[in-house]
């Protein structure tokens, strides 16, 4: 479960940080209110490919960190084969994108590629998203 959303510097975003309670969290606005930004973000976050365009502030690193609450998933044997210490009550995932243009990736403070945020964001996270259904 997502319990936690920080973005920084990231297109129109300088700073948010979201916290989530237990159950069901819903993102609505009104058009251009940031909805899809957020969404971007955490897309970002759980391996979509890094694009340098959406960093505000170029001169600065454009970092999205998340916490999940990962202990009904049970995933200590895919931690442990990738190396990376398991805390259950609180994984924290950080993408970084440098003003260089080159991206990192963190797991629980361990670098990982982004394969690794690809596989366990695909665990984590469902985006449902408006007209969904007609597809």
């Amino acid at each position: 479960m997502l319990k936690r959303l920080t973005i920084d510097n990231f297109a129109l975003i300088n700073h948010i940080d979201v916290a989530f309670d237990d159950g069901l969290s819903i993102i609505t606005g009104e058009t251009g209110a940031g909805k899809s930004i957020i969404i971007g973000a955490l897309s970002l976050l759980l391996g979509s490919r890094a694009d340098s365009k959406s960093v505000k502030d170029r001169k600065e690193k454009m970092v999205v960190e998340a916490v999940f609450d990962i202990g009904d998933y049970d995933l200590r044997a895919l931690f442990e084969s990738y190396g990376l210490d398991y805390f259950p009550e609180e994984t924290i995932v950080r993408r970084e994108l440098l003003p260089s243009g080159r991206s990192r990736a963190f797991i629980n403070d361990t670098p990982a590629p982004v394969s690794q945020l690809k596989e366990l964001g695909e665990m984590l996270i469902d985006v449902h998203s408006q007209h969904q259904n007609l597809l």
